[in-house]
């Protein structure tokens, strides 16, 4: 089935996940040095282009999955020369080779560094690129891989819109930011938001371009936010975690305090594993992380509701409602009832307006009409929106395998899924029976990549 899916795979130029490395060849005094022979291999996987320089000693490797490669150069009657980079995602890299007239056996060896902020000489573009020791590093309150592009320069928290990424490149709006996963467009078209989210174990790179994007990185404004999954390596590696935050560790908030109310409760839970390597050696492999998040949640609510006595004095039919639709529902805390005297003298009259003539206007202004009421409901408590997040079931998972099959041809295919399935009061809450409402969240994805090189 994967053979048939990774034969079956499209042909993609230029795509703005993977890297390029290009040069020219030269001799010590600067003439360019046509058909050296230029090999360019992956360090982990061990998969190898060879390319030849042309007349003008210029050479060229494109489509390339982001990885640590050695080059070696070789040409008649000169030295092989030896080194080493690191190709970020969408990166172009400039790498000239100069040779040294000598033999073949002798082995001249260059160390390049890459630096984590690149001004790329080829196309002016100017991105941050976060690694994989980044993304599992760098702290995030809610393991989401996205929440660290404010670490990159040309960036600010934005407004709560969840647009974007839920920030502002260069004083933007969030929503102009272009979010890719693997080369193609991750985003909700819709709410202007992010697509198709990942677990950040299953993040290879990050890269974050805030200025000069160039034309394969799709329409946007403000920056692009460029995903790579990772993909299995010659060597098996895995990981097995869980991340715990817990309201014993967090204060009350000043609103409960306020209302003498307790600390709302919170447990937020998130544990998985990853693992990858080889299936044969050198040709093909395979990589999973799956995570889920366990979030229970509960934060009081204040809010008022008809008193019983003034519903009884209301008509049959306003009765007949409230006995049929309006049961309050059980564990809720009254906090004070109050008469319309009472209300008026708090600045908020309630039979004002629409309401000055009739029943309101008619009823006993010192008869009970209003309760103050507090219930606990399924919410996101703690500090800020997202922090645990709403009580809820989630399950994220990627999949994704490799396939060398010959120096001219690569290619993988990629699975991503995400469900959500927060609970009833999360999204609307009552305090009367049955009207709590949550929602559910199901967004899968797919990439398949064919690349083959002349």
């Amino acid at each position: 089935m994967v053979f048939t899916l990774l034969v079956a795979a499209l042909i993609v130029w230029g795509q703005a996940e993977t890297g390029q490395i290009t040069g020219s060849v030269s001799d010590p005094t600067g003439a360019a040095v046509a058909g050296a022979s230029v090999t360019v291999r992956n360090v982990d996987t061990g998969a190898t282009r060879v390319t030849t320089s042309n007349a003008d000693g210029v050479y060229a490797v494109t489509n390339l999955i982001p990885g640590d490669f050695e080059i070696i150069a070789t040409a008649d009657g000169f030295t092989t020369y030896k080194s080493r980079v690191t190709i970020t995602v969408g990166s172009k890299v400039g790498m000239d080779v100069k040779l040294e007239v000598g033999k073949s056996t002798t082995i001249v060896e260059v160390t390049e560094t890459a630096a984590a902020v690149k001004v790329n000489t080829e196309t002016q573009t100017i991105t941050q690129t976060l690694t994989t020791a980044a993304m599992t590093e760098l702290p995030t309150v809610s393991r989401n891989p996205y929440a660290l592009v404010v670490t990159s320069g040309n960036v600010s928290e934005d407004d709560p819109s969840a647009r974007g990424v839920g920030v502002a490149i260069n004083g933007l709006r969030s929503a102009g930011t272009n979010v890719l996963l693997d080369g193609v467009a991750n985003n909700d078209e819709f709410a202007g938001a992010i697509g198709q989210m990942v677990p950040v174990d299953s993040v290879q790179e990050m890269g974050i371009t805030t200025s000069n994007f160039t034309a394969e990185m799709g329409r946007a404004s403000a920056g692009i936010v460029n995903v790579t999954t990772k993909s299995g390596t010659n060597a098996f590696h895995g990981t097995a975690y869980e991340f715990n935050r817990v309201s014993a560790l967090a204060s009350n908030t000043f609103l409960n305090n306020s209302e003498g109310l307790p600390e709302s409760i919170f447990t937020r839970n998130n544990f998985g594993f990853s693992v990858g390597g080889p299936v044969k050696k050198n040709k093909l492999f395979f990589f999973n992380n799956t995570e889920w998040t366990r979030v229970r949640s509960i934060a009081n609510t204040v809010v008022w509701t008809l008193d019983p006595a003034y519903i009884a004095a209301s008509s049959p039919a306003t009765q007949a409602i409230f006995s049929q639709y309006g049961k309050q529902a059980p564990g809720e805390t009254a906090l004070g009832t109050f008469s319309r005297n009472q209300l008026t003298a708090m600045g908020n009259d309630p039979c004002a307006g629409g309401s000055a003539t009739g029943g309101c206007a008619s009823y006993n202004a010192n008869a009970p009409m209003l309760d103050q009421v507090s219930y606990s409901v399924p919410s996101a408590a703690g500090i800020g929106a997202t922090t645990p997040g709403n009580p809820q079931n989630t399950y994220d998972t990627v999949s994704r395998v490799d396939y060398n099959m010959s120096d001219k041809t690569q290619a993988f295919v990629r699975y991503a899924l995400y469900s959500e399935a927060d609970q009833a009061g999360t999204i609307v809450s009552n305090p009367y029976v049955g009207y709590n409402t949550g929602q559910t969240n199901f967004n899968n994805s797919s990439r398949r990549h064919d690349a083959r090189f002349l």
